[in-house]
C-alpha cells in the first residue's frame, strides 16, 4: 500500500530524505519531536487537487475537506501509514491552490509535533530564521522553517487531532 500512494503523491520516501537531511544541516535532532505527523502536497489547480484528493480517499480510514483561509484543504488519516525511519506518519494534507498561486504540483512540507512547547522550541533554536507568520494564530499556531525545495513545520498539536481524525 505504501509503494502504491506514490503513484498518487510522488516518491514520499525522497522527499523525506530531503526534509530530514535540511533537518541535520540546520542543527534539528529529531529527538525534540514527538510525531512527523503529515506530509502536505500543494498544487497547481483545482483540476490536480480534486484528482489528487479522490485518489487519497481510497487509501484513506477518515478524511475531510475544509475551507482554511479562503481555500479547501483535505486532510485525510491513512488505513496504513507511512513508515519513515522511527516515524510513523498517519496523515497526508492537500492544499487548493491559493489565488495568484506560483506553486507547482508536489509534496512542499512536512509538519513535526515537538516536545517543547513551541515558545521553547523557538528559544532553543535562536539561530533560526522560522517564517513566523501563523506562530501567533489561534488555531493550531506553527513555526515554519523554508528551505531551498522544502519546508518543515512545527506544532503543538497534530492535524488529525484538530481536525477530529486521530481515534
Amino acid at each position: 500500500m505504501n509503494q502504491e500512494i506514490k503513484f498518487v503523491i510522488g516518491d514520499w520516501e525522497i522527499f523525506l530524505d530531503n526534509i530530514f537531511d535540511n533537518l541535520k544541516k540546520s542543527k534539528f535532532s529529531i529527538g525534540e519531536f514527538k510525531e512527523l505527523d503529515h506530509i502536505a502536497y500543494r498544487t497547481e489547480d483545482l483540476e490536480t487537487y480534486e484528482k489528487i484528493k479522490n485518489s487519497l480517499v481510497d487509501f484513506s480510514e477518515k478524511y475531510n475537506d475544509k475551507l482554511f483561509n479562503g481555500r479547501s484543504i483535505f486532510v485525510c488519516k491513512l488505513k496504513n501509514p507511512l513508515i519513515y525511519k522511527e516515524f510513523v506518519i498517519n496523515g497526508i494534507e492537500v492544499l487548493a491552490p491559493k489565488e495568484n498561486n506560483t506553486f507547482k504540483n508536489g509534496l512542499e512540507h512536512a509538519e513535526f509535533v515537538t516536545i517543547d512547547a513551541l515558545e521553547e522550541f523557538k528559544k532553543k533554536h535562536d539561530d533560526i530564521l522560522f517564517n513566523l507568520r501563523a506562530y501567533n494564530r489561534e488555531e493550531n499556531p506553527e513555526l515554519v522553517v523554508e528551505f531551498q525545495n522544502c519546508a518543515c513545520k512545527f506544532h503543538a498539536q497534530s492535524i488529525l487531532e484538530i481536525r477530529g481524525l486521530s481515534n
